[in-house]
């Protein structure tokens, strides 16, 4: 038997990335998966790949949002576990961000899945209870100036995580936020387009000598989600292979090594 059996999960953002990594890893313990997207060739081909569905939603979409609810709840004949991972990068100091960039980065990374939590909520609780997890980011714990919309943005979903938590406890629901730290082989999706992936092989290492893989953020999530996180709500967990342990972290595995 699989951790998650019976599980019927939501994954937003779900057709790369840390949100294909999770639904490959909420499927394989077990659960039942829609996931959702913007391209609808690349999340069918997610879907297939690891026995999911898939539903085409624009997490910055209001009405798509409760849509894609509604639509996951009757093809899962239920919820009970919702998994926020739309989110899209924008390069730039807060200074160099004009309008557009700042409202489609807050509109995506924060309200989106504040709408997707108010939405979902109804039906984890005629579940009987249930879990939403929120992909926040280690840029949410310590600025990074490089990314400051961001940064920002992700700051926002950790609190959203803690203010949902707290509302939603007395409903058997549980909410976190997880904080992945660099994680390999990057992220694509950038404001008004999807890039190339990154080369990775210049990024510092954590203490843990290699950076994170969107498998082991897969594996955090696998776990809120699962009973074996009963008492685990309102927390951020970094994954990030100790980099944010101390101010100076990302220097220890370059002075072993070198």
């Amino acid at each position: 038997m699989g951790r998650l059996d019976g599980v019927r999960a939501l994954v937003t953002g779900g057709s790369s990335g840390i949100g294909e990594a999770t639904v490959a890893r909420l499927c394989a313990d077990g659960a039942k998966v829609v996931l959702t997207g913007r391209d609808r060739d690349r999340g069918e081909a997610v879907a297939g790949r690891h026995g999911a569905s898939f539903l085409e939603a624009d997490a910055r979409d209001r009405d798509a949002v409760h849509r894609s609810v509604r639509n996951a709840v009757d093809v899962l004949g239920g919820l009970d576990a919702a998994v926020l991972n739309a989110g899209v990068l924008h390069d730039g100091p807060l200074t160099e961000t004009d309008d557009a960039a700042w409202d489609a980065v807050v509109e995506t990374n924060l309200v989106g899945p504040y709408r997707y939590a108010v939405a979902a909520l109804p039906h984890l609780r005629a579940a009987g209870g249930g879990s939403i997890v929120i992909t926040a980011s280690d840029a949410g714990v310590w600025a990074e100036a490089a990314i400051g919309a961001y940064s920002v943005s992700k700051r926002g979903v950790i609190m959203l995580a803690r203010m949902l938590a707290v509302e939603a406890a007395p409903d058997g629901i549980r909410v976190n936020a997880v904080c992945p730290g660099d994680t390999e082989p990057g992220m694509v999706t950038r404001v008004g387009a999807r890039d190339d992936l990154p080369d990775t092989s210049g990024w510092v290492r954590p203490p843990r000598g290699r950076l994170v893989r969107a498998d082991d953020v897969a594996a955090a999530v696998a776990f809120l989600v699962s009973a074996d996180a009963e008492m685990v709500t309102g927390t951020d967990l970094l994954v990030d292979g100790g980099m944010r342990a101390a101010l100076h972290a990302s220097s220890v595995h370059r002075e072993r090594t070198s």
